[in-house]
């Protein structure tokens, strides 16, 4: 019998388990500093809803199932922002702007390779009912302290607006079709069919070389202020640009425009974004850690024309950063272990009761063993102290051993006052 996993789930040890709660933990504390409530949503829901908000791209991507007693298609989550946008969408009461965020898995089946999970656990937030910059720059600000609450500095944000493609395909008088294949070329950079797509159409030539540069576009601000100049009369790329310098100024305000890049080059995934998109990286880590972006029309899928933006952090691959660089703890440890050799239980029962309450976390050996292959067992576990209970000259006398050779005596009545 395979005892196995099918490929792309894993299993994660206690150890691993503990690191990546540690970073749940400060993560969905700093998200809570800026007002944001959790989310707990279902983890699978009927087929035909959760395939009009995640768009063609993804729809082939997630996994299916009959409800054995309705006969309905359900799927499982694919995606957390599609999901949300129809949890708001059925709200009968709504009181804008919504602050949002979830931490849970998505599924995406994916073809296997190396280390690629169909099972993502992400940590993101959804910032809905407000079209402003500030609301932007809010998700970004938040990545931001995120990261930096968890010690990691040399992290990247590359900031692009889609609005400039959407732009492009009407100046360039693109179909569907077309503009799918142009997109692919894009996010390929594929400079050579890039001028091939455009070698013959009738195109000024000022927006013919932005075009063909667009794989290359990448730098901070003074980039997108010069390609605003330049493209002076063209008024709807020139509105993107200009919301992406708004956006990087009140950055600028809350002093967090160190980790800020622009790539005019990256289009996203979704087909749901509709201006502001950004991905998260750390520049010694070849994964992307987070993606994000501002979706205004995703919620009119589900009966709802409201506004909104947010991000998530793919938790497994900045755990994996953090394990390589040793920004988490390698050992599990835990407070007591509790020895009892004695016939009588109730003293470590009772020892036990006693420090929980105290908050320590609190073992006890339930194994019939030599004493020294408890103690060993107790430190490879990673408990920090362990508590002996014995019997001499028949009083019980406790021993509380730092390591397996060292040990202070200590009174019954210290370890429970």
């Amino acid at each position: 019998m395979n005892i196995g996993l099918p490929k792309g789930v894993k299993s994660f040890s206690p150890q691993e388990t503990v690191q990546i709660e540690y970073i749940q933990k400060n993560i969905s504390d700093t998200i809570e500093k800026w007002g944001y409530e959790k989310l707990y949503l279902p983890i699978f829901e009927y087929y035909e809803v959760h395939k009009k908000g995640i768009g063609d791209n993804l729809k082939n991507l997630t996994f299916r199932f009959v409800d054995r007693n309705e006969g309905d298609i359900l799927t499982l989550r694919a995606d957390f922002t599609a999901q949300i946008a129809r949890y708001v969408a059925s709200l009968k009461e709504k009181e804008f702007p919504l602050r949002f965020y979830y931490n849970d898995d998505v599924y995406r089946y994916t073809y296997p390779k190396a280390d690629k999970l169909w099972q993502i656990r992400q940590l993101g937030i959804e910032l809905i009912g407000s079209d402003r910059y500030e609301a932007d720059a809010e998700v970004i600000a938040i990545a931001v302290n995120s990261l930096k609450n968890l010690n990691i500095e040399n992290f990247q944000i590359d900031i692009n607006n889609v609005a400039i493609f959407y732009s492009l395909k009407d100046l360039l008088n693109l179909t569907d079709k077309e503009f799918k294949t142009f997109m692919e070329f894009i996010k390929k950079r594929e400079i050579f069919n890039i001028k091939r797509f455009t070698s013959d159409r009738d195109i000024d030539e000022v927006l013919k070389e932005f075009v063909l540069n667009l794989p290359k576009y990448q730098g901070d601000i003074n980039l997108i202020i010069d390609l605003k100049e330049k493209l002076s009369k063209f008024k709807s790329i020139n509105k993107a640009l200009q919301k992406l310098i708004d956006i990087y100024q009140i950055l600028k305000e809350y002093n967090l425009t160190e980790n800020i890049r622009f790539d005019l080059g990256e289009p996203k995934e979704f087909d749901y974004y509709t201006g502001l998109v950004f991905e998260i990286f750390i520049k010694d880590f070849k994964k992307p850690i987070g993606i994000g972006g501002r979706y205004d029309n995703l919620l009119s899928k589900f009966n709802g024309n409201i506004p909104a933006t947010g991000f998530a952090f793919d938790i497994i691959n900045l755990w994996q950063y953090m394990k390589e660089k040793d920004l988490v703890s390698k050992s599990v440890f835990k407070d007591y272990f509790i020895i009892d050799l004695t016939d009588n239980k109730k003293l470590a029962y009772k020892i036990g009761i006693t420090l929980r309450k105290k908050g320590y976390k609190v073992g006890r050996d339930i194994v019939d063993r030599p004493l020294e292959e408890s103690l060993n067992f107790a430190f490879k576990s990673g408990y920090k102290n362990v508590i002996v209970i014995g019997i001499e000259k028949n009083t019980e006398r406790i021993h509380i051993y730092k390591n397996k050779k060292e040990f202070e005596i200590k009174n019954i009545e210290e370890i429970l006052k």
